[in-house]
């Protein structure tokens, strides 16, 4: 994964740290990754996922979390090493080869169509699923709000509009419109819908590797 502009951003390495190491907990003990996320460069990490489910969840709290940075995703599918840590020092497999040539399409993808998210499983029919799935969604992200992601942040952990509104100090409608101008419900449903992808992606390896280069 990588942080779009990162150079541009006050205190960057504080702030990379700050959001890196609540985000490998909150993982871990969720048991959605197998390690912490381990720093590759200035603006990169990666991760190793413990099965391909996890993946609408974490790219969405990766999302959420790591707001206002912009980050670039690839989820890639296949084997690797023997899991040891720290992941970016020993990880190695058919994951880890893919990663790169995954983000060099998502830079081109990028430049023409402003996707953030790319996948690469081995899997071209659930690659063309995914992909087009997200690089609409991805679209919509540019318009979310601080406010709107704030929302949204507290109403995940609520699940419930009256107390989004109480935990926050708004009135619900504030709330139903935050959400709604946030696109929170088109997130939902495409989290739900990846969750439970075609059956073009039964197949796939239980591991799967996130990197962001």
């Amino acid at each position: 994964m990588r942080h779009s502009g990162s150079r541009r951003i006050e205190e960057f390495r504080r702030k990379r740290d700050q959001k890196l190491n609540h985000i490998s907990r909150l993982h871990v003990d969720k048991k959605c990754i197998v390690s912490d996320y381990a720093i590759t460069a200035w603006d990169e990490f990666e991760g190793i996922l413990s099965g391909p489910r996890n993946v609408p969840a974490v790219l969405l709290d990766l999302r959420k979390d790591f707001h206002p940075f912009e980050l670039w995703i690839d989820w890639n599918w296949g084997g690797t090493e023997p899991h040891r840590k720290p992941v970016n020092v020993y990880a190695g497999g058919e994951a880890f080869e893919r990663a790169r040539g995954a983000m060099n399409q998502l830079k081109s993808k990028r430049s023409k169509a402003g996707a953030l998210t790319s996948f690469v499983t081995g899997n071209d029919t659930f690659d063309l699923i995914a992909n087009t799935v997200y690089h609409l969604h991805d679209t919509l992200l540019g318009s979310i709000s601080t406010k709107q992601w704030q929302t949204i942040k507290v109403h995940m952990e609520t699940n419930r509009q009256d107390l989004t509104a109480k935990k926050l100090g708004l009135n619900e409608s504030t709330v139903s419109r935050n959400l709604r101008r946030g696109f929170w419900w088109q997130t939902h449903e495409t989290r739900q819908a990846m969750e439970n992808p075609p059956r073009a992606s039964a197949r796939l390896s239980d591991v799967c590797s996130s990197t962001h280069t």
